[in-house]
């Protein structure tokens, strides 16, 4: 039976309907490249990140994330594990550096470890930085829509300094390696509607440069390049309650989006709350978002939800003044949402994770 041919729409245009004709359906209009592209849906990662990159990680994309090692990479990562497998997306874990602990499954609220799958080297199968690259690109080409998280390329060793011997002098091919990849991969994750979320570390600049950074990211600079999303992660501090002087119950990070394929402004800001045995605190994130923006008004240590008293008409806002037995009388609405001390707000969002999500909505807006 002949094959049948897809019928070429440039009839009016001889040079493009050539190329058709040679080379297949390599030539579409500017509309339908931008119907492809809005078709990729953004999946947010966690309020404060979710407003500096435009929304959250965008699907058919390459994400870098690049910081010094415990800082809060492989926690922020499995953390939008955790959010695609809400959605049902199948989750693969390129474990290159073979460090996993029980925290990082355990420490994330919500992230299933029966259905991620975890790809690294075994006493009988020691994987070469080329064998993970093949595992990757399979994944990329047989299974569509899926996240891959590599943590982190900056472990992969290529072949033959695997099969090598140990010296010094070796020119490092890795950074060619994954040079080579990105460019053989990059039509395939848009196509496919892969999210490609790559950790790497940072290194010393040995440039000489007394101008350039003093650290950058290892691996060479075709992640950046490829990346369609690139964020760099610092460690603020140790995330103490109370503050200063209570127990160390998380830490607290700062990140650079340098760039963002899902609508964020280049070199933004966002501010990361990393609780221990829970992941990212999404709900101290909106609270510290709200306080910023006058949502939630403070005056020394008592938080008063402020968007929902002028809005107490809403749906959400009513039916739970009304399941309370909440009055009508502005005073005990407004003693309804007043809280004496971070911890109690915090304490009542998490039992009413419909007022946290009315106030995100609020921050939303804003932007």
């Amino acid at each position: 039976m002949a094959k049948k041919r897809k019928t070429n729409k440039f009839t009016t245009d001889v040079v493009s309907s050539a190329v058709v004709s040679n080379y297949g359906d390599v030539v579409r209009t500017g509309t339908e490249v931008l119907a492809n592209l809005t078709s990729l849906n953004v999946i947010g990662v966690s309020p404060a990140l979710d407003i500096a990159l435009g929304g959250g990680f965008r699907e058919g994309s390459c994400i870098v994330m690049t910081g010094d090692p415990k800082s809060g990479k492989t926690t922020t990562a499995l953390h939008f594990a955790a959010k695609c497998q809400a959605i049902g997306k199948k989750v693969i874990y390129i474990n290159t550096e073979g460090r996993l602990a029980v925290q990082n499954f355990e420490g994330i609220k919500g992230l299933e470890a029966d259905k991620i799958l975890v790809v690294e080297s075994t006493d009988d199968a020691i994987l070469s930085a080329e064998d993970f690259l093949n595992i990757i690109e399979y994944y990329i080409n047989n299974d569509p829509e899926c996240l891959i998280i590599i943590d982190s390329t900056s472990n992969m060793v290529p072949r033959d300094e695997l099969e090598g011997e140990v010296r010094t002098g070796v020119r490092n091919a890795l950074p060619r390696l994954l040079s080579m990849f990105f460019k053989r991969i990059g039509g395939s994750i848009t196509k496919n509607k892969t999210i490609l979320l790559c950790v790497t570390h940072n290194i010393a600049n040995t440039s000489g440069s007394r101008f350039a950074p003093m650290k950058m990211a290892d691996c060479g600079n075709m992640l950046q390049y490829q990346a369609g999303t690139n964020m760099v992660i610092t460690h603020r501090g140790r995330w103490q309650v109370p503050a200063a002087s209570g127990p160390h119950v998380g830490q607290i990070a700062n990140w650079n989006i340098k760039t963002s394929n899902a609508g964020g402004t280049p070199n933004s800001t966002a501010e990361s709350w990393i609780r221990y045995g829970i992941g990212v605190d999404e709900t101290q994130e909106i609270i510290q978002i709200a306080c910023e923006f006058r949502l939630i008004k403070t005056a020394g240590a008592w938080y008063t939800i402020q968007c929902a008293i002028d809005e107490k008409e809403d749906p959400i806002i009513a039916k739970l003044l009304k399941s309370n037995e909440v009055s009508e009388k502005e005073e005990d609405i407004e003693r309804f949402f007043k809280f004496q001390g971070v911890n109690n707000l915090c304490e009542f969002l998490t039992e009413n994770p419909e007022v946290s999500e009315f106030i995100y909505l609020k921050v939303k807006e804003l932007f």
